[in-house]
């Protein structure tokens, strides 16, 4: 499991260096595993490099890396990182940068790793008397940030900052009332109130005294870039970038698994990584619950036997899930969605110990890549951009198509949201009334702009289509395993690379559902590749009767984290209304039991273990 810590602080502060020394002393005492690879006045770099074994060892553990800038410009770049156009070119493991590229990221104050080099990665770089914090757009790698000593923090790991002694931590309860209503809040702030997060694309400029922040990689702007309004060029340009990103990331392994659910982003995943010149072996892993339109056996069997892939099966039964064991997940600093990893993490790691795999790959993202849900709002965008012409009827009957709506509600609906002054109400937009969560607590949170992304608050001219596929790109995929040691495999979610997410950007929504199939350009893309009845494939599995009866399994364990639980006593959960759906005779259908699963218990496993830290500590 790879780990980093980066200790700044002013250079003539020498109560500061004195604490940072003794920083670097313990983890050469105590981490044997660590290892110093920045030491300059006023910046020092740690990473955790996999038990110190060699570096063909390593590499063959962990897809990530350290490589030191080299020549007069000081600083490193955590994680993995490919330069454009070179993907398939090998280096030395932990090979550093030599000095031309050293001093270009440096002098441009990292605009040039953003526009030459993608990856998974987090930089820091020394530049004059600043120290600048840079994470990749895809935020692939964690990025936290505190302060201790009057010294600048910047970790992935926050266990590991707590093994130190560095910091204590209290709960950022407002963080907490406004992540219930809008699940997937992703801002600077986190659920402690001594730790923030550096967003994706974004540079924190250290000078010794405060931080300034930079968005370097904005998503608006890429998105107004040679805008791909030819649905065939746009079909070139999502083959070529998915093939090649899959195929840098497959360069790295010998051996991966691949989870494939049968649907069109996983199966597309699947296709490219059969096709990478390294010719990884790959073994893919199915998970099916027997019921109904949560059974897709049929089109994961389907594209496994197309590309001649070993196929792993595997059912899963709400009755051996247990959720007590939530109460052991890592601590993070804001909550996570452990009920996946509590369920599927034992299968992976005995799939991927029986292949020898150090990958796990998996077509998370699609889904807002190639805009798969909200097609209604194409209509907008078109006339947006174009205003109130012809073409706006061709997209309204494409819309209407993928909704089985009128076409005349399509347009009347889309005029209507044209005209409207553009609200920066996230939630009220895309956000969704939840079901056991007081009024006041959701009319509070959608009031408050502080809320929005980075890339959406400090965005310019966005449209409605847009901003929902900027909202769901703007979550990074979890790094760490939510129970996982320090040999956990990385997950790869290969598609929420950099170059897909530019590529993808530039394609307006109208273009993604020409023809009248969501996710269109997609489809045509690997067309060839994949068995038709993948390609024409619109509907989703569903897993809800397999969460209604995980709950109704562990209702006595729900009912007594939740009905009186913290949640419930702060006034941001309504008690009679979770009694009524924590309930195995309640027959309410309107209900998504994952509100309670995924996000409401798991938000209560948080706060409970944070509270048990701070009160023994």
């Amino acid at each position: 499991m790879y780990r980093y810590l980066v200790l700044i602080w002013e250079g003539q502060d020498p109560a500061a260096a004195s604490d940072a020394k003794r920083v670097g002393e313990r983890l050469a005492r105590e981490q044997p595993d660590w290892s110093r690879v920045v030491d300059e006045t006023g910046l020092v770099a740690f990473h955790a490099d996999a038990g110190g074994l060699d570096a063909t060892a390593r590499s063959q553990l962990t897809s990530c890396e350290s490589r030191v800038l080299s020549g007069r410009r000081k600083g490193v770049v955590f994680g993995r990182i490919f330069r454009r156009g070179s993907e398939l070119v090998s280096h030395a493991f932990g090979e550093p940068f030599d000095a031309t590229e050293s001093e270009r990221m440096c002098d441009s104050g990292g605009v040039h790793l953003i526009e030459n080099y993608w990856g998974r990665y987090v930089a820091v770089m020394r530049d004059g008397h600043k120290v600048r914090v840079i994470r990749d757009p895809s935020g692939g790698l964690p990025c936290f940030m505190a302060t201790w000593n009057r010294i600048g923090l910047v970790f992935s790991d926050i266990e590991f900052c707590m093994k130190l002694g560095l910091l204590q931590f209290s709960i950022n309860w407002k963080f907490i009332a406004s992540m219930l209503p809008y699940s997937s809040l992703q801002i600077r702030e986190t659920g402690l109130n001594q730790v923030s997060e550096l967003q994706p694309g974004e540079r924190a400029s250290f000078d010794g005294k405060s931080v300034e922040y930079t968005l370097l990689w904005r998503p608006d702007e890429i998105a107004r870039r040679a805008r791909i309004l030819d649905p065939a060029q746009a079909t070139a340009a999502v083959r070529e970038s998915v093939r090649e990103t899959v195929h840098a990331w497959a360069s790295l392994h010998r051996s991966v698994t691949h989870n494939l659910s049968g649907g069109l982003d996983s199966s597309i995943v699947l296709g490219c990584l059969k096709s990478a010149p390294t010719e990884p072996l790959v073994t893919c892993i199915h998970y099916f619950a027997p019921a109904g339109n949560e059974d897709e056996r049929k089109y994961a069997r389907l594209t496994a036997t197309h590309m001649q892939t070993e196929l792993v099966e595997c059912e899963l039964d709400a009755a051996d899930v247990s959720l007590h064991r939530l109460s052991e997940v890592r601590l993070t600093p804001k909550p996570w969605f452990y009920i996946y990893d509590l369920v599927h993490s034992p299968i992976e790691v005995r799939i991927q110990t029986d292949r020898g795999a150090t990958g796990s790959f998996s077509g998370s993202g699609g889904d807002a890549l190639f805009f798969q849900a909200r097609a209604d709002l194409a209509v907008v965008d078109y006339l947006r951009h174009h205003g109130i012409r012809p073409g706006v009827l061709g997209v309204a009957l494409d819309a209407a198509r993928i909704n089985h709506a009128s076409i005349w509600r399509i347009l009347h609906d889309g005029l209507l949201l044209h005209w409207k002054r553009p609200s920066r109400e996230v939630l009220s937009a895309f956000g969704g009334r939840r079901a056991v969560i007081p009024q006041e607590v959701y009319e509070r949170a959608r009031a408050d702009l502080t809320l929005l992304p980075p890339w959406i608050r400090e965005a310019e001219h966005l449209t409605p289509g847009l901003m929902w596929q900027i909202l769901g790109l703007s979550i990074p995929a979890q790094f760490y395993e939510s129970f996982g040691g320090a040999t956990a495999i990385e997950r790869t979610p290969v598609l929420m690379s950099q170059p897909v997410m530019e590529v993808c950007l530039r394609i307006p929504a109208y273009v993604w559902i020409d023809g009248g199939r969501d996710r269109s350009i997609a489809r045509r893309a690997f067309a060839d590749v994949l068995p038709q009845a993948v390609i024409r494939r619109t509907q989703k599995g569903l897993a809800d009767r397999y969460n209604r009866r995980m709950l109704d399994e562990n209702v006595a364990f729900l009912r007594e984290m939740l009905l009186d639980g913290v949640l419930v006593k702060q006034g941001l959960l309504d008690r009679e209304r979770l009694a009524t759906f924590i309930n195995p005779d309640s027959t309410d259908g309107s209900f998504e039991y994952n509100e309670v699963l995924r996000h409401h218990l798991c938000t209560e496993i948080w706060i409970r273990r944070w509270m048990a830290v701070t009160t023994s500590s």
